[in-house]
C-alpha cells in the first residue's frame, strides 16, 4: 500500500511541476501517467495475490473469522431395508389349454378372446354329421327290434313259440341298445367343453379347420390365482427366501401390491445364473398374464440402523467423509467424520462406523464448511 501511495504522489509532483509547459510537454505529461498507471495496476494485483495467499495458508484464522449457517439433524436409529429390483411377468395359477377328445373339423366355435366361461361350457363342436347320422339309423332298427322283442316276449308269456326265439329277440334289442349307448357317448366327445371357470385368453382355432385330440384349441385362465414370477440373479441366493417380503408394481395401470414370496427355485440356470422366485397376487380384473412388473424384494432387513441421505457422504483422500456439528467452548464448529458404510437403497445409506446416535449431521451446507470452521444453526 505504501508503494501505492508514493506512485500517486509522485504522479501529483509531476503534474504541478509541468503545468505551464506547451503541447509537447503535455503530451510527455500523458505519457508518465499512463506509465504510473500501469505500475499502480500490477501493484494491485500483487496485494490481491499475496492476500490470497495468505487467506490459504493461515485457514485457523478463515475459519476463525467466518461464521457459516448450515442446518442439523440429530441422527437416531431406525429400520433399514434394502430391496432387489427386478423386471418379472403375472403368470396364471390356473391355466389350461381345452383339447378335443376326438379328430375332425371345427363346425362350430362359441367363444371368443376375453369370453368369461363357467365350467362345462360348451365352447366348440367338432363335425359330428356322421354320428348323428348313424343314430338315426340306428334308432330305427332298434325300434323294429323292441317291437319283434315285445311280441316274442307276449307269445313266449303265453307259452307260444320257444325259448330259444324268445332269447334271440332278447339279445338283439339289448345289443342295439349298448351300441346307441356307445354311439351317443361318441356323439358327445366330438362336443368341446370348458372344465374350469375362467377367461378365455386363446382362441387357436376356426371353423373349418382341423383338430385332433391332445391339439390345444383354447386357452382359460383362471383370474382370481394370478401369480407374478420373475428371475433372480444367483448372488442373491443366500438372501432372497419363501416369506420375503415383494412389492410389486405395474406403472402401466397404476397400482401396487404387497406380498411374500410364495415360492422358490432350488435350482439355478446355467445360462442365465438366475432361479425364479413367485408371489401370489390379488383377484383383479385389470391384472392379465404375461403383463409386466416391477418387482422389489426386501433381501435385508436391519433394525437399529444408522441411515442417512447418500450425497450427504463426500469422497476425500481419507476416505468417506460426513460432516457434524460439534460445541467448542461457547461456540459450535463443523467437525469432519471419516465414516464406514454398508448397504445403500433408494437414495439412503447405512453409516456402520464413524457416527453415533445423538450426533448432530450437517445436512444443508455440508458442502461449503471446512474442518474446524465456525457454524450457526
Amino acid at each position: 500500500m505504501k508503494k501505492n501511495m508514493l506512485l500517486l504522489a509522485t504522479l501529483a509532483v509531476l503534474l504541478t511541476a509541468c503545468g505551464g509547459e506547451n503541447k509537447e510537454g503535455l503530451a510527455g505529461k500523458k505519457e508518465a501517467l499512463a506509465q504510473l498507471k500501469a505500475e499502480q495496476k500490477e501493484v494491485e494485483s500483487n496485494i490481491k495475490k499475496l492476500e490470497a495467499e495468505i487467506a490459504q495458508l493461515d485457514t485457523t484464522a478463515t475459519v476463525q473469522t467466518k461464521v457459516k449457517a448450515v442446518t442439523v439433524a440429530t441422527l437416531s436409529a431406525q429400520t433399514f431395508k434394502h430391496y432387489v429390483e427386478l423386471q418379472g411377468t403375472v403368470d396364471a395359477k390356473n391355466s389350461i389349454l381345452v383339447t378335443p377328445k376326438t379328430g375332425g373339423a371345427i363346425t362350430a366355435m362359441n367363444v371368443k378372446e376375453g369370453d368369461y366361461v363357467k365350467a362345462g361350457t360348451v365352447i366348440g363342436r367338432i363335425d359330428d354329421n356322421i354320428l348323428r347320422e348313424s343314430i338315426e339309423e340306428l334308432k330305427t332298427q332298434l325300434s323294429l327290434v323292441t317291437t319283434l322283442y315285445e311280441k316274442q316276449k307276449n307269445l313266449w308269456d303265453q307259452k307260444i313259440g320257444t325259448e330259444l326265439q324268445y332269447l334271440q329277440a332278447k339279445n338283439n334289442k339289448e345289443s342295439l341298445e349298448k351300441k346307441m349307448v356307445t354311439l351317443k357317448a361318441q356323439l358327445a366327445q366330438n362336443t368341446i367343453v370348458s372344465p374350469m371357470a375362467g377367461v378365455v385368453d386363446q382362441v387357436n382355432v376356426r371353423i373349418g379347420e382341423m383338430a385332433s385330440p391332445g391339439m390345444g384349441v383354447v386357452r382359460v385362465v383362471n383370474l382370481s390365482n394370478l401369480k407374478v414370477v420373475a428371475k433372480v440373479s444367483d448372488v442373491f441366493a443366500g438372501s432372497v427366501k419363501k416369506g420375503d417380503e415383494v412389492i410389486i408394481n405395474f406403472p402401466g395401470i397404476d397400482k401396487e401390491y404387497n406380498g411374500r414370496i410364495s415360492f422358490v427355485s432350488t435350482t439355478v440356470d446355467p445360462l442365465s445364473r438366475t432361479f425364479t422366485i413367485e408371489a401370489n397376487l390379488p383377484s383383479d380384473r385389470s391384472l392379465k398374464p404375461n403383463m409386466m412388473a416391477q418387482v422389489q424384494i426386501n433381501d435385508v432387513t436391519k433394525k437399529d440402523a444408522l441411515v442417512i441421505e447418500q450425497n450427504y457422504v463426500q469422497g476425500t483422500e481419507k476416505g468417506q467423509v460426513v460432516f457434524v456439528a460439534e460445541s467448542k467452548g461457547d461456540k459450535k464448529i463443523a467437525k469432519s467424520r471419516i465414516v464406514k458404510t454398508g448397504l445403500n437403497y433408494n437414495g439412503k445409506i447405512e453409516v456402520i462406523e464413524g457416527l453415533n446416535a445423538g450426533d448432530q449431521l450437517i445436512t444443508m451446507g455440508y458442502q461449503e464448511v471446512a474442518d474446524g470452521q465456525v457454524i450457526s444453526y
